[in-house]
């Protein structure tokens, strides 16, 4: 007798493995998305859910401005600050902090802007000990800091970014010490700081990181400034502007060539200690320069030749209030740098409507904005309607101008002249009107509203449209804004 085996059956299915979480429940995930919401929006995803008020919130107060947040409530705004400000990640003050609340509370700052807030070495240093990883640090117009306030920030040792502004309390031990323990400062901003007769010499061959250099205002002498520049050796922008009586000599900015391989932006406005002859060497020197500002400074036409030259880079330059260049430099300018894209003429004493001849013909198609005030159109000498048709026509064929300002000595908008030719320019954004003589005719006003599908903004000078036309332009363009 066979005995036949029992059936066997497949076990009941367990339950399901759970799935991977949506995004949506991962606070850092969700925090990613919130942050991109205004706080309005903020405000109404703290009542979602608890991982969305725990994301929401920590968005809020990632970013703190006190005296805008501490001005409609005191006491709410501080006992919410006391509650979550350690999540702020930035901290803003234009004055009233209460620096030792922000001590206490705030552990993970990653940015400090203080704006005249009366904070003492002692307060900084409470702040910078208890925020460690702050990397980003801007003291401006805080005027009880000593020179103390630097050996605090030394202790920083993360520190990409400082800026300092109207601080005149430095010697060369705290500014040493300070650029040998910040080995990852990047970012360096003296501005009206009393640098005159500080020499850095005992920073020895120290390297720095720093890329962006900038010495605005603050006398720096050639001393601190070739060590500076010597050590860093990845320097990409530099900035020495509005150093009217500079200490620097040439000869010192010179030596250090290497240390120009780098250099894309510079900066030397109002900086009159350099002549003609240093600024074509260091033209030379700098291959890669992309943005220049020397206006103000005593450039010529050699130099500004030196600068097309060497620099096929270029895209920007500010050359306002250059009274030694003639006609002739600024002319070889515009037809050899095809890549400007930004051009500052204005207030040049030797240029003259002689630059808008039709044989002279721009080669920087590609400008996206021109600053031409202070041009006297009545030279050369003939007919002064015939230098505006010229200038008109050049005008016209920058198809690429979003932002235009003229203005100069005899300078007249009227369509007889050849003003309509300037409907071609149909990217124009921005359009400035400054010393024109008289006051705008109605034709001319008609045809400014019409033009220009794409302006935004449109300033005249006071005086030159009347307010019966103010009226009528605002109702003819009522999104412009009107200067």
């Amino acid at each position: 007798m066979s005995i036949t085996p029992p059936s066997t059956q497949p076990p009941l299915p367990g339950p399901p493995s759970p799935g991977p979480p949506s995004p949506l429940e991962i606070e850092e995930v969700l925090l990613e998305i919130v942050l991109h919401l205004d706080r309005q929006s903020l405000h109404s995803c703290v009542s979602v859910s608890k991982i969305f008020y725990r994301a929401s919130i920590r968005a809020l107060w990632s970013t703190v401005r006190w005296k805008n947040l501490a001005s409609n409530s005191d006491d709410s705004f501080l006992s919410q600050f006391e509650r979550y400000g350690h999540y702020a990640v930035e901290l803003q003050d234009n004055f009233n902090a209460d620096l030792d609340m922000i001590a206490q509370v705030c552990t993970n700052l990653r940015e400090l802007r203080l704006t005249w807030t009366l904070v003492w070495d002692d307060k900084l240093e409470c702040i910078l000990r208890s925020s460690p990883k702050i990397s980003r640090l801007f003291l401006f117009s805080c005027s009880p800091l000593t020179t103390l306030a630097l050996s605090h920030i030394a202790n920083l040792a993360g520190l990409r970014r400082l800026e300092l502004k109207n601080y005149n309390r430095v010697d060369e031990p705290s500014i040493v010490a300070m650029l040998r323990s910040c080995p990852m400062l990047e970012h360096l901003v003296l501005e009206d700081v009393r640098l005159n007769g500080i020499l850095l010499d005992s920073l020895g061959e120290t390297p720095l990181n720093i890329k962006i250099l900038a010495l605005t205002r603050s006398a720096p002498s050639g001393n601190l400034v070739r060590n500076l520049l010597r050590n860093s050796r990845h320097i990409q922008h530099f900035s020495l502007a509005r150093n009217t009586h500079s200490e620097v000599s040439v000869d010192e900015l010179l030596t250090i060539q290497d240390s120009y391989r780098h250099l894309s932006n510079l900066n030397l406005e109002s900086c009159k200690g350099f002549d003609n002859e240093a600024l074509h060497v260091l033209f030379q020197t700098c291959s890669k320069l992309v943005r220049v500002n020397v206006s103000g400074t005593k450039i010529e036409d050699s130099s500004l030749e030196a600068l097309a030259a060497n620099c096929p880079e270029l895209r920007n330059l500010n050359l306002a209030w250059c009274a030694h260049i003639t006609d002739g430099g600024l002319l070889r300018l515009l037809q050899s740098c095809s890549g400007l894209t930004f051009l500052d003429i204005s207030t040049m004493e030797k240029v003259s409507a002689a630059i808008f001849y039709p044989g002279n013909s721009w080669a920087c198609s590609r400008l996206e904005t021109l600053i031409s005030i202070g041009i006297d159109m009545a030279r050369p000498r003939g007919s002064i309607q015939r230098n505006h048709a010229m200038m008109f026509s050049q005008l016209s064929r920058l198809e690429t101008l979003q932002d235009l300002a003229i203005g100069g000595t005899n300078l007249v908008l009227e369509l007889e002249a050849g003003l309509s030719k300037m409907g071609q320019l149909s990217q124009l954004v921005s359009f400035r009107l400054s010393l024109v003589q008289g006051v705008l005719g109605e034709a001319e006003i008609r045809w400014l509203i019409e033009a220009w599908p794409k302006l935004k903004r449109v300033k005249f000078e006071s005086g030159s449209l009347p307010s019966p036309w103010l009226r009528y332009f605002r109702r003819r363009r009522p999104h412009l804004v009107l200067g």
